[in-house]
């Protein structure tokens, strides 16, 4: 870099939240080690930019001995609710952006190429769909997920992100949801996006909220979101009309009921049993009960599950300490 005056620290993080990151989002951007302090020197102002370029895609400009940041040629796309703040998503989703990039460096420095047409065939072959089933094929076919946990106060947690970069997709989490079958939907989702070529170029596309999982009241048209959902349900439902089977079933009044109907449903068609319960609450907005018969269908912890499939992927894999770490503590609330 050519030489360049100093910037101060104040300057620095003026600049930065101009392009849209919040000190608080910084925060969680940069590593454990950093210190403001070194932003006093030319070398740790050089690592500090170089955290962002990596993690952020952030680029340093010197214009007449001045610096400046300057964002990725990223495409950023945002699925949302009109009530949702898109400052607030928008924090989120460079956090994710971060997640995201250190992921695909990873897959980068291990030579790993994704395999979609793979991908896509193991999962028309599985006969249930489950969260742990899914997750390892995934991973198998490089393509990272993860669940974020560790976002700052008062951001607007993305339902999923889906990050492309270089050729490579890496795929977010952030929703606190326990429940396998709704994060696993989410997952579905999200793929889906990839799938259908709705990243056409590097960058990201964010998802607020899902309303086929109750998460809005409102129903608004989007031909990408629901061709993601369709995606989802298609391999999920594996042709199955579950629509017909919840609407013979009428409206029932304990989530005990609907669970082992849910249970019937599932041994008969080879649904599971979790997304048979997740369709009974989008075709009667019922989600109190919904949830309540999740609880009763259930075992184990989504965001567990979550976390030990990322570990044990990333075992697999020649991971810098510094990239190990930062993945880890991301995924801790």
């Amino acid at each position: 870099m050519t030489a360049f005056k100093l910037p101060s620290k104040s300057a620095v993080y003026k600049q930065i939240r101009d392009v849209g990151i919040s000190r608080a989002t910084l925060n969680r951007v940069l590593p454990a080690w950093w210190d403001d302090a070194l932003l006093q020197s030319n070398s740790g102002f050089l690592q500090f930019a170089k955290v962002l370029d990596q993690r952020l895609g952030l680029s340093v400009s010197v214009n007449d001995g001045n610096v400046s940041f300057l964002p990725a040629a990223y495409t950023v796309q945002f699925k949302k609710r009109a009530h949702i703040d898109i400052q607030q998503l928008s924090d989120a989703t460079f956090l994710c952006q971060a997640v995201a990039n250190t992921l695909i460096t990873v897959l980068e420095y291990n030579h790993c190429t994704p395999d979609l047409i793979r991908l896509q065939q193991s999962l028309d072959s599985l006969g249930e769909l489950t969260l742990a089933n899914v997750l390892p094929i995934f991973w198998a076919c490089q393509i990272p997920v993860i669940h974020v946990s560790r976002f700052p106060t008062n951001i607007a947690r993305p339902a999923g992100m889906v990050m492309r970069s270089n050729e490579h997709y890496a795929i977010v989490l952030g929703h606190k949801h326990k429940s396998p079958s709704t994060q696993l939907f989410v997952l579905l989702h999200e793929l889906g996006h990839i799938m259908c070529d709705h990243l056409t170029q590097d960058g990201s596309l964010t998802d607020s909220v899902l309303p086929e999982l109750g998460e809005s009241l409102e129903v608004e048209t989007d031909p990408q979101e629901d061709e993601a959902d369709a995606y989802a349900l298609r391999l999920l439902r594996k042709e199955t009309d579950i629509v017909s089977m919840v609407k013979r079933l009428g409206r029932l009044s304990r989530p005990a009921e609907l669970a082992i109907q849910a249970k019937r449903s599932s041994q008969a068609s080879g649904v599971s049993a979790g997304h048979f319960a997740l369709t009974y609450g989008r075709e009667t907005r019922d989600w109190i009960l919904t949830q309540q018969a999740l609880r009763f269908l259930e075992k184990g912890n989504a965001i567990a599950t979550l976390q030990f499939s990322c570990a044990e992927a990333m075992q697999q894999l020649d991971v810098r300490s510094e990239d190990s770490e930062y993945l880890m503590s991301m995924q801790s609330g």
